[in-house]
């Protein structure tokens, strides 16, 4: 009897365990209307990557390439927001880092908060570090990572425990880095996050560029959730095409060859956003973001060249 009894025991705790990996894999799912976040005047018409935080008032933030035309790649400002609430549109600020510390070109930031010191972490290739008491005003810091290849870019960190955080970034060949820290500060390499291939979105490797671009990583239900964008200049629907990969582990998420046997990413879902950024507000909120060029069609309604932003929220995959 005791024999069956605890057969039925590891049976029951089996069952409870597949039922809360089953339940855990969910989805992202735009969830109203898109609204205007930033419209960029001063900075120029358009804005790309970008990164949305709340400073030392409570006040909600932007910072990112808002570039004119043919400037983007080039630009060493970023374009910079401020607002009391996600709910209404920000108001433009003069731009930070014209000519700080150099006037090469600063693109896609991340900025992440800790022990009332703001981080922020701009590309391309020398991934420079700033730090600020308050998230207002910067100093240069360093140059946390330096390897050598002009397009790196798009770094996205990531708070693990106490004393890690991992720093994701786009590399070489279609694939995303992951970095390793114990104090915001120093950073080594650990593997490469992600790849996609053919027949996936991908560039050809005499095309020294990579087509997964912006990441960010979401820590949800026990879950790793990626979200990368997927652009290629010879495909382009890709602009606005961000795959929402799902991972136990933060370190992997595996290749992604669209419908190739060759796929081993978990793929739950697919935005029709660019560049998006995730917000999860101190009240319990979600919201994503997106921009984009205005050459490119962009979600429905989309004012062209504009931050838009939108609630999310989270569903089983079916």
């Amino acid at each position: 009897m005791m024999r069956r009894t605890a057969h039925l025991i590891i049976f029951l705790f089996a069952l409870s365990n597949a039922s809360a990996t089953e339940s855990s894999r969910l989805k992202p799912v735009i969830d109203g209307d898109w609204q205007v976040l930033y419209a960029p005047v001063n900075a120029g018409p358009r804005v790309n990557d970008h990164t949305i935080f709340q400073d030392v008032n409570g006040d909600w933030r932007f910072v990112g390439i808002a570039a004119r035309v043919m400037r983007d790649l080039t630009t060493p400002y970023m374009g910079h927001a401020v607002g009391p609430s996600l709910d209404e549109p920000m108001r433009e600020m003069p731009v930070v880092f014209k000519s700080y510390p150099d006037r090469r070109p600063k693109w896609a930031p991340h900025v992440i908060a800790h022990d009332d010191t703001w981080h922020m972490f701009v590309g391309p290739g020398r991934i420079r570090h700033y730090a600020s008491p308050d998230g207002i005003e910067w100093t240069f810091h360093e140059v946390a990572i330096h390897p050598g290849w002009f397009p790196f870019r798009d770094t996205m960190v990531l708070k693990m425990g106490e004393d890690e955080w991992l720093m994701y970034c786009t590399n070489r060949d279609n694939t995303l880095s992951v970095y390793r820290s114990a104090d915001l500060y120093k950073w080594e390499f650990v593997q490469t996050a992600f790849k996609s291939i053919k027949p996936g979105t991908a560039y050809p490797r005499w095309f020294n560029i990579s087509a997964a671009e912006s990441p960010f990583v979401i820590h949800y239900e026990g879950a790793y959730y990626l979200s990368v964008c997927l652009v290629s200049l010879f495909e382009p629907k890709s602009y606005n095409q961000t795959l929402i990969i799902r991972s136990d582990d933060p370190l992997d998420f595996g290749v992604y060859a669209a419908d190739s046997p060759e796929t081993t990413a978990d793929l739950v879902t697919v935005l029709p956003v660019h560049a998006a950024e995730y917000i999860h507000t101190p009240d319990g909120r979600w919201y994503i973001t997106t921009c984009g060029w205005e050459t490119y069609p962009g979600v429905e309604g989309m004012v062209p060249g504009t931050v838009l932003i939108a609630p999310l929220r989270w569903e089983k995959v079916d």
